[in-house]
């Protein structure tokens, strides 16, 4: 995969999507602004893995496989809707109307201010199920749990989406105590959404004809214009979630740590979980959940990689394959068994004619095989990918590596998430940021292959703890005057040094 200009593949301003959190697990106090590669770094213990996690959990639960959009509104199909909603129902209908036989507008329409109310009232009766998908993803019974100890009672998780062309931005507030979840959405008046996207037959033709219905009824408030604009409400929300909540309507994979051992132990694992299955209801369930979502999810995708559907658009370009010449000197593969058709990873070295087992590969190569084979079958442009420990089983000239294939996936569309403890990672993404600042004709002979990434496209964001309270909080670390991520790596190798210069003395003033 050829690195590109370096030009291309900032995310829209609609796009961008800050997260915060307060009292949230381990941390404090958190403002992220999500960018198109992500690096989380600090000490152990310190939440990155929680930040993380949520963030896939937001994914889960807003992308169209999770969230319950038509729920929102089917059980309400014989509620009857107050008549100024349905005149403004027909008034939006009327302005669809208007570009028949052309695209709408590149910039949207307004929604009417009582559709945008009815929209958030629906969203906010959601806090329940979006409270579940984090306690799943994170392997507990109720979200509460995940409170930071010695607070008052309450975390706070926020995200708002930002749009130059908006004076403010769409927020959700989700606020979790003990016995209960309250998710706020505010969508300003004169919000614009983009419907559809195009002239297509559907969703434009669809909304074009229950518009022309709803025209036809008007706003008499009668039960079969009552049905309409219900309808028409869904099809709405149907639109809506990629303007609301912005890249978290996309699907996320989660890649967690220790990849080679869940590897190795894949199928033993699967059959203990389907074996405790067919138990169900001879013993006492368990307490709490065997497995994190996040650990059922990455074991449940292993399963059948090569048989997922594929979402949003296909990729222009290989984005597995450069990883397998690029470190693994080799390809990575699934056999699947003829009479169950359960899949086993098997790592072909070039020049091989056979295949090994992937238990007898290199921890290297079973670290990254998930990586390709995610890359392979899964994951697209748009997508988000988050990788736990990057570093881990890779010699520090692979990590430098491995830093340099990340960076060509975000420059092919992927969006990135890492969490590291590595110095090397922190060192290569900085020269990679460092070489944006060439003109391209002057980076093939900067190193990296050419690889460069704009400061606009990377974030770094260092986990410190804090005494009192007691936890930690998180702040971005920009790229110093000695052109580095500050990281507090430094501080670990200052401290070797002095250690080795006063073994030194004390060695020579003995001798």
């Amino acid at each position: 995969m050829k690195p590109r200009s370096g030009k291309g593949n900032e995310l829209p301003a609609r796009d961008s999507l800050e997260i915060e959190v307060k009292d949230f697990g381990p941390i404090v106090e958190a403002k992220v602004d999500l960018r198109p590669l992500t690096v989380f770094v600090g000490p152990s213990n310190t939440g990155k893995s929680y930040l993380a996690i949520l963030i896939y959990a937001l994914h889960r639960y807003f992308s169209d496989s999770l969230w319950p959009r038509r729920r929102m509104f089917q059980r309400d199909r014989d509620e009857k809707l107050p008549k100024e909603t349905i005149k403004s129902i027909v008034e939006l209908a009327e302005q669809i109307l208007e570009y028949k036989g052309k695209p709408l507008p590149e910039e949207g329409i307004v929604l009417p201010a009582p559709v945008t109310d009815a929209i958030r009232s629906r969203l906010s009766e959601q806090d329940d199920y979006l409270g579940n998908e984090i306690g799943r993803c994170f392997g507990i019974e109720d979200a509460g749990a995940l409170i930071r100890k010695g607070t008052t009672d309450t975390a706070r998780i926020a995200f708002r989406r930002h749009n130059a062309k908006e004076a403010k931005p769409i927020d959700h507030s989700l606020t979790i105590s003990a016995n209960a979840k309250e998710l706020e959405t505010v969508i300003p008046e004169g919000t614009r959404i983009r419907i559809g996207l195009g002239d297509d037959d559907y969703p434009i033709g669809y909304l074009r004809r229950m518009a022309m219905e709803m025209i036809s009824l008007g706003d008499r408030g009668n039960k079969r214009s009552n049905s309409y604009a219900w309808m028409l409400l869904e099809e709405l929300t149907d639109q809506v979630p990629p303007q609301i909540v912005g890249p978290l309507a996309l699907p996320a994979f989660y890649l967690p740590a220790d990849r080679t051992g869940i590897m190795h132990a894949h199928s033993v694992v699967v059959s203990a979980l389907i074996g405790s299955a067919a138990m169900t209801g001879l013993r006492p369930a368990a307490r709490t959940p065997m497995l994190s979502g996040v650990l059922a999810d990455f074991l449940e995708q292993l399963i059948e990689p090569d048989r997922a559907p594929r979402r949003g658009r296909k990729p222009r370009q290989d984005i597995a394959t450069p990883i397998e010449k690029a470190i693994l000197g080799g390809s990575v593969s699934i056999v699947r068994s003829e009479g169950t058709g359960y899949p086993h990873f098997t790592y072909r070295p070039k020049g091989w004619k056979d295949d090994l087992p992937l238990m007898h590969a290199s921890s290297m190569v079973s670290e990254l095989a998930p990586v390709v084979l995610y890359l392979r079958h899964m994951v697209v442009p748009g997508n988000m990918l988050i990788v736990e420990e990057p570093e881990s089983h890779l010699h520090p000239a692979m990590q430098v590596e491995f830093t340099r294939q990340l960076a060509m996936l975000v420059d092919a569309g992927v969006r990135v998430i890492v969490t590291t403890h590595s110095e090397w990672v922190l060192e290569e993404l900085a020269n990679i940021v460092s070489r944006s600042g060439l003109a391209e004709t002057e980076r093939e002979g900067a190193g990296g292959n050419g690889i460069a990434l704009r400061p606009a496209q990377v974030g770094v964001w260092l986990f410190k703890p804090k005494g009192r309270p007691k936890g930690s909080v998180v702040e971005e670390s920009r790229l110093d005057d000695s052109g580095l991520f500050p990281s507090g790596f430094d501080g670990v190798a200052a401290a070797l040094h002095n250690d080795w210069a006063d073994l030194a003395s004390r060695i020579g003033e003995a001798g």
